[in-house]
């Protein structure tokens, strides 16, 4: 399992970029660039800019996504090891299309966060890969949800309401991947290591310490 995640949507102007964005913006102070993020679209036109909404969204979550360009999903863009999230299902079904190998590492971007929100997943990874192998060994045992509940909700096109309901529901996948993550011990920076470490000393000494009564018995 590599350490990158490729987010995919249908033209890769709204949902894929700002998903992408906000891993991206998030996890580079997180992982100091341990796990590489990038988005591609199932029928996207080359080379198009982000949709005017989807760079106003962005920005009040203090992402600029100018410099977004769109790319077609194809064979060439996804590589073995590869984690790929989709907004929806129907775009599930293009990758593995595609790459069918890639079966134990693609997931709705929904679907990943409500797996990998589960305490025995996250109890079972230690590292990126070993989450992305709890998320699949999870799916495998059942743990699903109505269907609907794991798509990322299209906006294009619609009213105001649709499009918040998008932002509620990306951002709240994100947030919870993102919190996940920040518990790996392996992507986690050295000063947060040293911080667990030194945390799970203290709590060993208070565990293992010697009363004061029975101290003082020693003593006599």
């Amino acid at each position: 399992m590599g350490n990158r995640i490729v987010v995919v949507c249908t033209a890769n102007m709204i949902r894929s970029p700002f998903i992408a964005g906000l891993l991206s913006s998030r996890l580079a102070a997180t992982t100091e660039g341990r796990l590489g993020i990038e988005s591609a679209g199932t029928a996207a036109r080359p080379g198009d800019q982000a949709a005017p909404e989807i760079l106003d969204l962005g920005r009040t979550y203090g992402l600029d996504l100018s410099a977004h360009r769109t790319r077609r999903l194809d064979d060439d863009v996804l590589a073995t090891g590869d984690t790929v999230l989709c907004a929806e299902r129907a775009h599930r079904r293009v990758v593995l299309d595609l790459r069918p190998d890639l079966l134990p590492s693609v997931f709705t971007v929904r679907e990943f966060a409500r797996l990998v929100d589960d305490e025995a997943v996250r109890a079972a990874a230690s590292d990126w890969a070993g989450l992305v192998r709890a998320a699949s060994r999870a799916r495998l045992a059942g743990r699903s949800s109505a269907e609907d509940i794991d798509d990322v909700i299209d906006p294009v096109g619609r009213p105001q309401h649709v499009w918040t309901e998008f932002e509620r529901q990306a951002t709240q996948a994100v947030s919870t991947i993102l919190g996940v993550i920040a518990g790996l011990p392996a992507l986690e920076s050295p000063a947060e290591g040293r911080q667990r470490a030194a945390g799970t000393r203290r709590d060993y000494r208070t565990r293992h310490a010697v009363p004061s009564s029975r101290r003082a018995a020693r003593r006599g």
